[in-house]
């Protein structure tokens, strides 16, 4: 009997090629996108899965309490660690890292030759606790004793190779060799580690003892200060069974009671949990891979509805197909053939043709995975094999497919009447059932208009980001990062660009416009009598910070070269407004305390910029000069691209002249900016994708529709072409259908697509107004894909020839 519905199938499939490769194309692109999505919200979840104390593990947090705002940050206090050992030691291990988020290498080969190698981020300064918490994979060396000594490091095997070639068991070959980090640390290596995994959220190449941090690296260290603190410094916890997170929670309190006890109000100390690190995007972590938990789930009802909606239309498809294979199913009720043998036999073609679409799904699948490394940045693949997951996710797929697919049009076609199935007439029962599909085709239209809805929002979104006035010019400008804050040098890299006609401008600085190196501490102001300090973020600028960047002066001065004392600050309309000043000009002179060295007199105020993405809201900043601090560098270069380049190699040859130990690498303002949207950037990129497959399919299920409509209506079209009907009249026939079908999924897409984009636009604090023009355009879109497919399908009922469909009559 099996192999009975199995040939049964293969010919019916044959038979009608048309509607088994509509079919078969519109479930292989919903699966494949399912695919695609569920390997994206799989690979994100394995974040540091593979860690074998990963429910044990925690990281601790600090957030600062101000009057305007409350500071969340992954950075911790350097003596924080020694107190909380001291005082706690059965509560678990803790352990200290200082992260670099670059740093250069230098190599010297045998002749004595020397290669620079400039790392972004994976260097690590830890110290032997460290072991205990995570898990490192030697390949040569004991992580024991690899770091006994304060000159020593361990590299990753990419590391060993990048800088000396050497692989495999080679790889042994480079214990013993010298390296230097950042010209400043002579460091022998100890040890070749297993290259970090990609899925992880701190990515280490290199490892070295805590005890060579110093301030020659990490500016802010500073063992025994309790108020300087840098997010490069976090302390990781291993948590002892038996210790509950609230037993630890009221011990950090107690800490800042005894160390900080003038901050017990303002300075708290938290555990989150490691498995947290990933997805909870109100703190930074090293690496910047994270994604928040609702941009998953959004992925996955993303994955469940492109499913549904390819089984949507595969039962209009299926139930078109219902006049044709009327008597097939007449003959073999007359033969004696029972319900349950025809559901078989329909479920049966339903399986097989899942199984195709799985086939040709996953070929689609592994083609766009290895396309979208270049926007995910990483490469994914099924790799079945290896990933149980992924294999019983496609059982689920091909069983739940089925079942959605199958089940309703084979209960349709197998509940025919054979008389009536015999003379091609559908009865009663089935033809009321069409109200049902109408429904689905609703459905498919509400997702395709949800979908352009959504896309419109992002697409306005991100153009706003692109454009808006943020308060300062980011055209044209080339920054770099100093080795060094060598104020001689910086003067004399800067007095020989100046003879540059190129060069409009030369700032060096700490902390351009939307950079995070902002140096965060609070500020008061007497008069206003409050028992709260404001949190602020200070700029370290020179006196052509303001120009480089076009910021404009609003009232008083602009930071002079000799304003080197931090007794002076510029302001920004924002800290005039939080101290109750309206006038700029009433500014200019007045002290306001800072936990930056002390008072402040103000000499100017400058408009508001955004020190930050247009995702958060505009922070109060202090503009200051110390010159011994600038750890940045920018120029503003007039030209096309080719007199940019031109300058930017000038610029190189001086560099590599006054610091020929160190690397240098520029960047372009405007690309840096952009990276601050990389995520909706890519979510823009997804919707369009998703978007396009989801209308799609869409209409071919209105394909399906207007095909059961031509199957019901072929006797009425005859006798309606006889009596003289034009094309264009019987064309009207399925018009009216369309219009209605897009306007009542209009009715119900448009207010919960302006719910949901509302609520996503709620997380920026500079965001668009939905506009009409989106919802316009979004059943504008679908009249016309929609008409173009009715058009299609009823043009070819309309144009058949009337004789045909009477000539059973």
């Amino acid at each position: 009997m099996l192999k009975n519905y199995i040939t049964t199938a293969f010919r019916n499939l044959k038979r009608n090629r048309t509607y088994t490769f509509i079919n078969v194309f519109g479930l292989a692109l919903g699966i494949s996108s399912a695919l695609i999505l569920f390997k994206f919200i799989n690979y994100h979840k394995s974040f540091d899965a593979d860690q074998s104390n990963y429910d044990r593990l925690y990281r601790f947090v600090r957030h600062e309490i101000s009057a305007n705002s409350i500071d969340k940050d992954m950075g911790m206090p350097v003596p924080f660690l020694k107190a909380f050992k001291n005082y706690y030691p059965d509560l678990g291990t803790a352990a200290i890292i200082n992260y670099a988020e670059e740093g250069q290498f230098t190599v010297t080969n045998e002749l004595g030759n020397k290669s620079k190698f400039m790392e972004r981020g994976g260097i690590a300064f830890v110290e032997e606790d460290f072991f205990e918490l995570f898990d490192i994979e030697m390949i040569v060396g004991d992580k024991e004793t690899a770091l006994d000594n304060l000159d020593q490091v361990i590299l990753s095997e990419s590391l060993v190779e990048k800088y000396y070639g050497f692989t495999g068991t080679n790889v042994a070959s480079a214990l013993g060799k010298m390296i230097t980090l950042d010209s400043k640390v002579d460091l022998m290596i100890s040890g070749v580690m297993k290259n970090n995994p990609k899925n992880s959220d701190l990515p280490i190449s290199a490892l070295t003892t805590f005890k060579s941090a110093n301030s020659d690296i990490f500016p802010l260290f500073d063992e025994e200060a309790w108020g300087s603190v840098s997010s490069s410094t976090n302390v990781y916890f291993l948590k002892n069974d038996g210790v509950s997170e609230a037993d630890i929670e009221t011990k950090l309190k107690e800490i800042v009671a005894k160390y900080q006890p003038e901050q017990t109000e303002t300075e708290e100390y938290h555990l989150q949990r490691y498995g947290d690190v990933h997805f909870d995007i109100s703190y930074d972590s090293h690496g910047d891979q994270r994604v928040s938990r609702q941009l998953l789930v959004g992925c996955a009802i993303v994955a469940i509805i492109l499913i549904l909606t390819a089984c949507i239309n595969f039962i209009n498809l299926a139930t078109a197909q219902a006049v044709k294979r009327a008597k097939e199913v007449g003959v073999r009720k007359v033969l004696g053939g029972s319900k349950s043998q025809l559901v078989n036999q329909f479920m049966s073609e339903t399986l097989l043709i899942t199984l195709i679409s799985v086939v040709l799904s996953l070929g689609v699948a592994e083609l766009v995975l290895n396309k979208l490394d270049l926007l995910l940045d990483y490469r994914l693949t099924l790799d079945l094999l290896n990933d149980p997951a992924m294999l019983v996710y496609l059982g689920l797929i091909i069983i739940s497919v089925t079942l959605l697919s199958g089940i309703y049009p084979s209960f349709v076609l197998s509940s025919l009447n054979p008389v009536a199935a015999m003379k091609r007439t559908m009865n009663s029962k089935v033809s009321g059932k069409f109200n049902l599909r109408r429904g689905l085709v609703i459905t498919q239209f509400f997702i395709s208009q949800f979908l352009i809805i959504c896309t419109l929002v992002v697409i306005s979104q991100m153009r706003h980001f692109y454009s808006a006035d943020m308060g300062f010019s980011k055209e044209s400008i080339v920054s770099f990062n100093m080795p060094e804050p060598n104020f001689k040098n910086g003067q004399l890299l800067k007095s020989r660009l100046e003879s540059n006609p190129n060069i409009e401008s030369i700032s060096f600085h700490v902390g351009a416009p939307l950079s995070e190196n902002n140096l965060g501490s609070n500020f008061n102001y007497a008069p206003l009598a409050n028992d709260t300090d404001f949190d602020a973020q200070f700029k370290i600028i020179d006196d052509q910070y303001l120009e480089l960047f076009g910021i404009e002066l609003l009232a008083g001065r602009n930071l002079r070269a000799t304003d080197t004392l931090l007794v002076n600050a510029m302001i920004t309309e924002t800290v005039m407004k939080m101290i109750g000043i309206q006038d700029p000009n009433e500014a200019i002179g007045i002290k306001v305390n800072t936990g930056f060295n002390g008072d402040k007199t103000i000499v100017g105020v400058v408009k508001d910029f955004n020190a930050h993405s247009l995702k958060s809201e505009m922070t109060p900043l202090f503009l200051i000069g110390f010159p011994s601090f600038n750890f940045e560098g920018a120029i503003k270069v007039s030209g096309d691209d080719a007199m940019r380049k031109s300058t930017v190699a000038a610029l190189e040859k001086e560099w590599n002249d006054i610091f020929p130990a160190y690397t240098f690498e520029p960047s372009v303002f405007e690309e840096t900016i952009k990276a601050n949207y990389e995520q909706e950037a890519d979510l823009l990129v997804l919707f369009q994708i998703f978007s396009g497959i989801a209308i799609f399919i869409g209409c071919l299920g209105l394909y399906g529709l207007i095909s059961f409509m031509a199957n019901q209506k072929t006797k009425e079209i005859g006798v309606r072409k006889v009596l003289g009907a034009s094309v264009k009249q019987i064309l009207n026939i399925f018009s009216k259908e369309l219009l209605l079908l897009i306007a009542l999924a209009f009715i119900v897409a448009a207010p919960l697509g302006y719910f949901a984009m509302d609520r996503w636009l709620m997380d920026f604090e500079y965001n668009i107004s939905i506009q009409i023009w989106m919802f316009v355009v979004a059943i504008l879109f679908t009249l016309i894909i929609g008409g173009l497919t009715t058009s299609l399908r009823s043009f070819i009922a309309a144009k058949a020839n009337p004789v045909d469909s009477l000539r059973s009559e």
